[in-house]
């Protein structure tokens, strides 16, 4: 068994350790700068994969329609967009957005209506990695990631025809 250590046991470490700081400070800034400079693919890796983490932690999965301001209407031409040939690459880059791993079944389940239940297991995809819950609200977030990119390419030829 694990012994812990007492209060104080554990102060008296913590004034060791601010007191080592102190006294080697320069020692200690130097080698952590020489570290950085030798291993500067390694702080790009972990601040890339730093920045990942807190983005999939802010994005809410569970966000409603209301959420994402799509309203059953919008949903509807989004679906019939999503459904035509002319946006399939806008419409895989949305799926892949949403759930890399789900994508094929976020857009087989858009393109064909099918529901979870009916392409949680399929065969040429194999099974989806998303429960239920999940499934759809990555579904949602297509659908939202879907409506940005349309409109930011509305947007964008609006102010082509302005010039």
């Amino acid at each position: 068994m694990g012994m812990t250590m007492t209060a104080e046991a554990v102060e008296a470490r913590k004034a060791y350790q601010r007191e080592y700081r102190c006294r080697n400070r320069d020692k200690i800034n130097s080698q952590r700068k020489n570290w950085r400079v030798e291993n500067r693919n390694k702080i790009q890796q972990y601040n890339r994969e730093y920045w990942e983490r807190k983005a999939e932690k802010a994005r809410n999965i569970r966000a409603t329609w209301a959420d994402y301001g799509i309203s059953p209407q919008r949903l509807d031409e989004l679906t019939h967009i999503a459904r035509s040939d002319e946006y399939a690459g806008i419409v895989l880059e949305c799926a892949l957005k949403a759930d890399r791993k789900s994508a094929g079944h976020i857009i087989l389940s858009v393109v064909e209506g099918l529901s979870y239940e009916r392409v949680e297991f399929h065969g040429k995809l194999g099974r989806c990695s998303l429960g239920r819950s999940d499934f759809y609200g990555a579904r949602r977030l297509f659908f939202h990631y879907l409506d940005c990119a349309l409109k930011d390419g509305e947007m964008m030829i609006q102010e082509e025809q302005h010039e």
